[in-house]
């Protein structure tokens, strides 16, 4: 291509040389040269083009030069395309060349416009990277992804350049027509795995059909893993012609835009350059949108429009046009669904039944959930825009490792089954390894509950239960073995002294010295009299078993002795082990303010005074979940509010039956349970009289 510039000082002949540097960037294969004008004698210069010594594709001159000439009339008759390049818009004008060269000169045909004509419809034309550009930075993207096709590399080039003067990072993959739909998806995944949340900024710069692709393959990724619908944001550029391949697109990516410029300016070999597209005529329906934003008539350079969620479906709604000068015009948010949380997105919900956090009523077939737990999913539904399906584990269970693997609604997060567990559900180091939690809505303490005995039946026994069988088998061992001890440095001690002290009496008063000693004192010792077991689908089977403390291996090591003639200890049914307890003789070890309700309905179950291990519930949600943060934030503002104080009365019961019980508190020994300590000192008492009148009748019968 010829390109003759015209020039009337050194000062334009500089700008003659950056404007040809800039089309060497471009890859443009031309020759250009410069002409000085005398403007007060344009005559002689003009001439040239009229006698044709001088024959270019293309006439380049200065805004200056431009106006002396159109004034004075000495363009009339000149058929060569034009371009008045003004100072400081070498960028602009390169684009022209370049737009020109392709779409004017290598374009043949009967409906082909003149290379004149063609040039007058490129300069209505806006500039495809000026406007990214631009659309870039008023969305305040600090990282873009664009995803391309060959024909496109110039556009990506200025765009990427554009994007760097922003301070604006870019990654970029190129696409081809052999790239099969998986190998899109994993090219997605593998951009997406790269990049933080706030990153997930994508440009698609190639035609309808790879922008659909694109689109398709994107809209497949696994939300509950990536976040991909909410937390992501998809920008097209495209021709109005493409625009219609997407029309019907039902999508469930929140965010998603398109830039439709006329498709003379886009680099599609297949589409011939025509007057009517030019310009692009708006919709009937987009009319009266722009009108309120005060547009002068129904035609513009270009279009954005977004993605709305309506009712039933998905709608195209515009948001911005290009004004006749290029600048990009946009009045309403490009993403507007940004606004709106999760756009009333169905999210599966898990959780498990626990009075008064969840609890399930089935009325001709349809289970409705209600307690604590759902009051607060309604709340996270409001403020975040969702709607939901409540289902419960299918094994019952809170979660625990069995076989290698979780299960309940752990195992549901872990597999990414579910969206989120609103659930009486404990946090644990253990269970976030595979899940995550957010802020904690409940804090409750480990405890166990029991049944009263029966008060008179073994209270004689009260210094005496106390002892196991091996207590007293080893009471009785060292009493003879000390008896005896003694008894021989007793001898000892005599003959040193000379003291006449028979063997007998010597023996008689050890066995008194040592029985007084034992009776003294006693010793605590574990008791065997109840069974205890607890939820086996609960993190407390977990803590028992894997835990390093002493006391809770033998808790568990009790609870398997007891499950191996009672399953029971460990069966996933709250209402089955509230039985055992009600019976006797069984302790249940479980959360302290569940189990604590139960002891409101019946007087004889007694919370053991002493608790142990802080616990605390919150919701769950798939491991490395980016609604995590947002999700804690608004728990923190509802414990801030007092709604979970307000649930709580709301579902809690209301007072006790059980007059004046409040809780276990420690009672005076009365007479009848030190009956045990008389009895054992009757029995000294009757044996030592019976061992004084032995010594008495000796001492007669001698």
């Amino acid at each position: 291509m010829d390109i003759l510039y015209l020039v009337k000082n050194n000062t334009e002949l500089s700008a003659f040389n950056s404007f040809h540097e800039s089309l060497l960037r471009r890859g443009i294969s031309l020759n250009a040269f410069p002409l000085f004008l005398d403007l007060d004698k344009p005559f002689a210069s003009v001439s040239k083009f009229n006698t044709q010594l001088v024959s270019p594709d293309l006439l380049v001159m200065s805004s200056q030069v431009c106006g002396s000439l159109a004034t004075g009339s000495w363009l009339d008759g000149i058929s060569l395309p034009q371009i008045c390049h003004n100072d400081g818009s070498v960028e602009r004008t390169s684009f022209l060349v370049d737009i020109f060269e392709k779409k004017c000169l290598q374009s043949s045909g009967p409906e082909t416009l003149s290379t004149t004509q063609c040039m007058e419809s490129l300069k209505l034309q806006p500039e495809p990277n000026m406007i990214l550009g631009s659309l870039v930075s008023d969305l305040q993207w600090s990282h873009v992804t664009i995803f391309f096709e060959d024909r496109m590399d110039t556009i990506v080039t200025s765009v990427s350049t554009q994007l760097s003067q922003l301070n604006v990072k870019c990654s970029m993959y190129r696409l081809n027509v052999n790239h099969t739909d998986e190998e899109i998806y994993d090219l997605i995944r593998r951009a997406i795995s790269r990049l933080p949340v706030s990153g997930r900024n994508f440009l698609i710069l190639c035609d309808g059909t790879c922008g659909r692709r694109v689109l398709d393959q994107a809209d497949r990724l696994d939300d509950r893993e990536t976040a991909i619908y909410m937390m992501s944001a998809w920008l097209l550029l495209m021709s109005m012609e493409d625009y219609t391949m997407l029309q019907d697109v039902q999508y469930k990516l929140d965010n998603v835009a398109a830039l439709l410029l006329p498709s003379l300016i886009l680099p599609y070999a297949s589409i011939t350059p025509s007057v009517n597209r030019t310009c692009i005529e708006l919709p009937t329906d987009w009319r009266v949108t722009y009108c309120m934003h005060q547009a002068t008539n129904s035609c513009s350079e270009g279009h954005l429009v977004t993605l709305l969620h309506q009712p039933t479906s998905r709608q195209w709604s515009p948001v911005g046009y290009v004004g006749k000068s290029g600048q990009m015009i946009v009045p309403a948010a490009i993403f507007p669904n940004k606004n709106y949380g999760f756009n009333k997105r169905k999210l599966q919900i898990v959780t498990i039944l626990l009075y008064p956090f969840a609890m399930k009523n089935s009325t001709l077939g349809n289970d409705t959930y209600t307690g604590i737990c759902l009051d607060l999913l309604q709340e996270l539904a409001a403020t975040f825009n969702f709607t939901y399906e409540v289902s419960e584990p299918p094994d019952g269970e809170y979660g625990r490792i069995f076989n290698g693997s979780w299960t309940g609604v752990v195992g549901l997060l872990e597999r990414r089954e579910v969206d989120m567990a609103v659930a009486p559900l404990t946090v644990t180091q253990e269970r976030e390894k595979v899940m995550d939690f957010v802020y904690p809505y409940y804090y409750d303490t480990g405890a166990a509950l029991y049944k009263l005995p029966d008060k008179m039946s073994k209270k004689w026994l009260t210094l005496i239960r106390p002892f196991k069988w091996e207590v007293f088998l080893c009471l009785g061992i060292v009493f003879i073995s000390m008896t005896f001890l003694l008894s021989g440095m007793e001898y000892v001690n005599v003959r040193k002294k000379k003291l006449s002290m028979t063997a007998a009496e010597i023996l008689s008063s050890s066995i008194w010295h040592i029985s007084g000693t034992f009776f003294r004192h006693a010793e605590v010792a574990e008791q065997s009299d109840y069974t205890w077991g607890t939820d086996g689908g609960s993190m407390w089977t977990t803590l028992f078993q894997t835990s390093n403390r002493s006391d809770y291996r033998k808790i568990w090591q009790g609870i398997m002795n007891h499950n191996r003639s009672n399953p029971d200890v460990l069966s996933l049914n709250q209402d089955l082990h509230r039985r055992h307890v009600e019976d006797g003789s069984y302790i249940f070890i479980f959360d302290r303010d569940v189990i604590d309700i139960w002891s409101l309905d019946n007087c004889d179950l007694i919370l053991l005074e002493e608790t142990f291990y802080q616990i605390t519930y919150a919701v769950g949600l798939p491991q490395n979940s980016p609604y995590g943060r947002m999700i804690s934030e608004k728990m923190l503002k509802i414990e801030q509010s007092g709604l979970l104080q307000i649930w709580r009365s709301r579902w809690w019961p209301k007072g006790s039956g059980c007059a004046g019980k409040t809780q276990v508190q420690a009672k005076i020994i009365e007479l009848i349970d030190l009956q045990s300590a008389f009895y054992f000192l009757g029995v000294g008492l009757c044996t030592a009289l019976l061992v004084l009148l032995g010594e008495r009748l000796r001492q007669c019968c001698t």
